[in-house]
């Protein structure tokens, strides 16, 4: 079932950078994961401005790029605490887990086909 539009989404984009950017000061994380945390972040952010969709500002990303790029990037957060070997029960597998677990349920539910506007008309 997929009931996310793309602004809906983009707000979920906000809120998954807002979590990403604060999770370092939030809990205890390793050095090496808070840096990864500010880098996850700030690589959304870029995407997510430069999507196509109400959020984007510069447009220029196709929202279904945009929703396989997301779903990469869960599978990846899900995978990090098993490659890197995260200890049991530790904030940054739970956080890691938790964060893919996020991205790709909200892959799952987001209308990717659904334009919000025409990169060539500015129309919907």
């Amino acid at each position: 079932m997929k009931f996310l539009s793309p602004a809906a989404h983009g707000v979920v984009d906000v809120l998954f950078i807002t979590i990403l950017a604060m999770a370092p000061i939030m809990f205890d994380l390793q050095p090496a994961i808070d840096v990864a945390c500010y880098v996850l972040a700030g690589g959304y952010l870029v995407i997510t401005l430069l999507t196509d969709f109400k959020l984007g500002l510069f447009r220029v990303i196709p929202f279904p790029v945009h929703g396989w790029l997301d779903l990469l990037t869960g599978i990846a957060l899900l995978a990090a605490p098993l490659l890197f070997q995260f200890p049991a029960a530790s904030s940054e597998r739970n956080l890691f887990w938790v964060l893919g677990l996020v991205s790709v349920v909200t892959w799952f539910i987001t209308d990717w086909k659904k334009q919000s506007r025409s990169l060539m008309t500015d129309e919907g």
